[in-house]
């Protein structure tokens, strides 16, 4: 009882990984010959274990899983934490100098480009398949989604009033208690508008009021009606979703490497901030849990960048 209770602090997806990074130290235990015990582990092997991984993956990413999921299993156990030892500390840094790589943040998604994209392929005179694009790229830069938000909506999570719809997220990254969270997306009366967008889609895609299938889902083309459907039950892969807008965004002439599906959601993040929307407000409309997490999204305009020094009084 107490063990799966104190699961539920973690979100899914984070449990997930883990789970999966502890059973790969498991593993790595277990095929040692020196019959290295994985619970309660020592920091001398678990050193080991942190040089094995910088040299065999070369990924940072791979060394704080492993911190990450070793320090998880012996807390849930009430075992002490051998990764807050000096020992592990060090050799954990020197693995990261050497697997370091340079961050390269794609580009956010800016007002104009999603202009041009709805321009190009969310007119009355579309179809299905480009309505599609249109309706995901408003809602994600929007709502400021995730890819997992967007593609996990039904039709049952919306509610359209006069000026506003309302978005239910049942789960997310930052949502450990699982409680789901509810945000409200304005009516602007523009070509860009996502309210517009989103009834334009949910008809031409024939996708009712009652139906709680996901609304982005595969598509099917119909030779004999010249048109495309909806297909299948689950909703719409990464691969299949990033190679769509990539693909669209190059149609416009744009350099389709800088940019990626999380481009959505730091552009609307980059734009509300830029347009001085209170930072309670910022964070509430997508919830991010600390400055850092938040910022780390954000693309300041050079205005902004340039009002620093001209408030300093020289």
């Amino acid at each position: 009882m107490i063990p799966e209770f104190c699961l539920q602090s973690r979100s899914d997806n984070t449990r997930k990984k883990y789970r999966y990074a502890f059973d790969a130290w498991c593993r790595w235990c277990n095929s040692s010959p020196q019959n290295v015990k994985t619970l309660p582990a020592s920091d001398f092997f678990v050193s080991l274990y942190m040089i094995h991984l910088s040299k065999t993956f070369h990924s940072a990413a791979k060394i704080y899983e492993a911190i990450y999921a070793i320090s998880w299993a012996h807390n849930l156990a009430g075992f002490p934490d051998p990764c807050q030892s000096q020992l592990v500390k060090s050799v954990k840094d020197d693995a990261l100098k050497m697997t370091s790589k340079p961050v390269v943040k794609k580009d956010p998604i800016t007002p104009d480009i999603l202009q041009n994209l709805v321009l190009r392929y969310g007119q009355a005179i579309s179809n299905l398949y480009d309505w599609r694009i249109s309706c995901m790229c408003l809602l994600a830069y929007s709502g400021f989604l995730r890819f997992s938000e967007l593609v996990n909506i039904r039709r049952s999570h919306i509610s359209f009033q006069n000026d506003h719809f309302a978005l239910f997220i049942p789960r997310s990254k930052t949502d450990v208690m699982n409680k789901g969270s509810t945000i409200v997306i304005a009516k602007t009366d523009k070509c860009t508008c996502p309210f517009a967008m989103l009834q334009m889609y949910l008809k031409a895609a024939n996708i009712s009021d009652y139906d709680d299938h996901f609304i982005f889902r595969s598509l099917s083309f119909c030779k004999r009606s010249s048109s495309y459907k909806l297909r299948g039950s689950r909703p719409l892969s990464y691969t299949r979703a990033r190679e769509i807008l990539l693909s669209a965004l190059s149609e416009l002439g744009l350099d389709k490497s800088r940019f990626g599906l999380h481009s959505l959601r730091s552009g609307g993040a980059t734009t509300a901030a830029n347009s001085g929307v209170s930072d309670r407000l910022f964070k509430k409309h997508r919830r991010w849990v600390s400055e850092n997490a938040k910022d780390g999204y954000v693309h300041e305009n050079l205005v902004e960048k340039l009002s620093v020094s001209k408030k300093l009084v020289i």
